[in-house]
């Protein structure tokens, strides 16, 4: 072969070669490409599934009996476009039911619970699922008292002196029952109402509502009930599957003092520097938790957003960026400030809690061949 030829031949080697290459380069980018564009799809849809499992945020006026934030109706679903309503006469406010009022009266602590609310989550679904046995002693002791757990109860107010339950109880005789598992119950009359009192406790039922308690605490327990809500008091600021309202002032400055050699982390300098909170939460496979602060005397509730995003902030940077999840639920996190008032949102899974904390399931654990998840 000449040397041209051979020259010739050699390019084509090459350029056969370099074909090959740029063909196994194109290949791979594109290998490359699909993977990342599934890979992205699939965080999207993950990210999508976890949106949809986290309810709503609660809000001021919000319906108690909504989980979640409904979708938008369908065109064929909505209601035919008519003439606006005339404005209604002035309302006169109404008298606040006595739950509410016993939640509204000054308290260190204070908690209210919708139980008809939670009952239908897929969280106490866990709970149902992890503790069959005592589940099962609960209801059936409460039934025993003439109460439908998952029927009856409505709403239970709590506070360090005692509680509050509202429900559908009228009719029933259900303090009555309370005491009869007593020994040595003293009735007696208050404000027309009949107390039922041991040596140390007692129960008085009116209407709808119950209210327990030491027996000493029992009086100014039904007086919270009884009495109307204070003046200055808004029953529309009690909202939430859960709300609780707790004074920091005391209890977070006796363990500051306790350890005054330790640098508090951001969010507990947050903690620290608020008079009082409020915790508002909506519950469905996931919570939406959301913290009214109001700041002690002498801080700025701009400096306290500040910290409290800079400790949002760290935090987010701590996470797993594999981690999809928490990624997506962070990503809902928001601080921002009233005139008076520091306000946190943040999404919580709730419904891992069992398993990033290892609480014990057994209801959920494999059970032996012939064995039951409920005892006999």
């Amino acid at each position: 072969m000449t040397p041209v030829g051979q020259k010739q031949s050699g390019e084509r080697v090459r350029a056969r070669r370099d074909l090959r290459t740029a063909g196994a380069a194109i290949l791979l980018l594109a290998l490359c490409g699909g993977i990342w564009l599934w890979m992205s799809a699939t965080a999207s849809e993950r990210r999508e599934k976890v949106l949809a499992t986290v309810p709503a945020f609660p809000v001021r006026g919000q319906d108690q009996q909504s989980r979640r934030a409904r979708p938008a109706a369908a065109p064929q679903e909505r209601a035919p476009d008519r003439a606006p309503p005339p404005a209604p006469e002035p309302a006169q406010p109404a008298r606040t039911d006595p739950i509410t009022s016993f939640v509204l009266k000054p308290a260190p602590y204070v908690a209210l619970v919708h139980v008809n609310a939670l009952l239908n989550t897929p969280l106490f679904a866990r709970i149902k699922e992890c503790v069959p046995v005592g589940w099962r002693q609960v209801t059936e002791s409460m039934e025993q008292l003439g109460i439908d757990v998952e029927r009856d109860v409505d709403r239970v107010a709590m506070m360090a002196d005692g509680m509050a339950l509202s429900g559908f109880f009228e009719g029933k005789p259900i303090a009555r029952n309370i005491a009869s598992q007593w020994s040595e119950v003293e009735e007696r009359s208050y404000r027309g109402q009949t107390l039922w009192m041991s040596r140390s406790r007692a129960v008085a039922q009116v209407g709808n509502l119950l209210v327990l308690g030491p027996r000493d605490s029992i009086e100014p327990l039904l007086d919270r009930a009884l009495d109307p809500a204070p003046a200055a008091a808004d029953p529309q600021d009690v909202y939430g599957d859960v709300f609780v309202r707790t004074d920091l002032t005391a209890l977070l400055g006796s363990e500051s003092r306790r350890d005054d050699a330790t640098a508090p982390d951001p969010m507990s300098a947050v903690l620290q520097a608020l008079s009082s909170v409020v915790v508002r939460a909506n519950v469905w496979d996931l919570v939406a938790l959301s913290v009214e602060g109001k700041p002690q005397s002498g801080k700025d509730v701009r400096d306290l957003a500040s910290m409290a995003r800079g400790a949002l902030a760290v935090a987010k940077e701590q996470l797993d960026p594999g981690d999809v999840d928490l990624a997506t639920l962070a990503s809902l996190a928001k601080v921002d400030a009233s005139k008076d008032a520091l306000l946190i949102d943040l999404a919580l899974p709730g419904s891992e809690l069992f398993d990033k904390l290892h609480f014990p399931c057994p209801g959920a654990e494999p059970q032996a061949p012939g064995a039951s998840a409920v005892a006999p």
